[in-house]
């Protein structure tokens, strides 16, 4: 159930989707005024939220701060995070969430924080190409990943994460939770970037997510090749 944050100023881009999409200007009333060809230009403006939708009102993306974000919603299902992330979210020809860009950062207790992310989602279901830069107290990862997603829509799997999630914390909601992702596996088949500990790599996995081809080069410069079994027992190595 992964989502995404962004800044809420928007400037010249901001403005160029906001003339395109709504077709209108802002009069000294503060009323919407339409304009003929429904087209119009702005130096700079501030918004918090823009809409962008067919002529049957289905969104098609949504550019907005934190406050103003929507929920998530796949086949009609409202699955959450509503106010939680700002950025640009997509969404299919159906008005399914298909997607999203943004970038956060915090300083909580003086432990700093900080992300940025462009995911692509399965149809009718969540995220399965990601790009994505995270940093906690100076660790910092980025790279690619290429993830599965089962068949059956997010929306039908998100009543039976609802109910876990409603369970006190505890071994049977972890041993219910960890039912769930069994029953519903989105294994990491594939991830090419850089790695907390400065080593760059590409890992290969099956289709159960157990790593079995890894390239690695290290911080000094020292690169392997390593082949492992789906027991993730290491076969074989090659180092240049």
């Amino acid at each position: 159930m992964d989502r995404v944050t962004m800044r809420p100023r928007v400037y010249a881009v901001g403005a160029v989707v906001a003339a395109v999409a709504l077709g209108v200007v802002i009069g000294g009333s503060g009323q919407a005024v339409a304009q003929d060809g429904g087209k119009t230009t702005f130096e700079e403006i501030d918004v918090q939220r823009i809409n962008v939708v067919e002529p049957d009102g289905k969104p098609r993306l949504v550019l907005s701060n934190k406050v103003k974000s929507p929920a998530a919603v796949v086949n009609g299902v409202d699955l959450g995070n509503a106010g939680r992330r700002a950025g640009m979210i997509f969404y299919n020809a159906e008005g399914d969430e298909a997607g999203g860009m943004g970038v956060d950062s915090s300083v909580v207790d003086g432990r700093q924080g900080a992300g940025g992310q462009l995911a692509f989602d399965q149809y009718k279901q969540d995220q399965t190409l990601i790009l994505r830069y995270a940093e906690d107290q100076g660790k910092r990862g980025v790279g690619l990943t290429v993830q599965d997603r089962p068949d059956t829509p997010l929306s039908a799997m998100f009543e039976e994460y609802t109910k876990i999630q409603q369970m006190p914390p505890g071994p049977e909601q972890d041993k219910a939770m960890a039912e769930l992702e069994k029953k519903y596996p989105s294994p990491k088949r594939a991830f090419f970037g850089k790695n907390p500990d400065k080593s760059v790599g590409l890992t290969l996995a099956d289709g159960k997510g157990k790593p079995r081809i890894v390239l690695r080069v290290d911080d000094e410069g020292d690169p392997q090749i390593q082949f492992l079994n789906a027991k993730g027992k290491v076969t074989r190595t090659i180092k240049g």
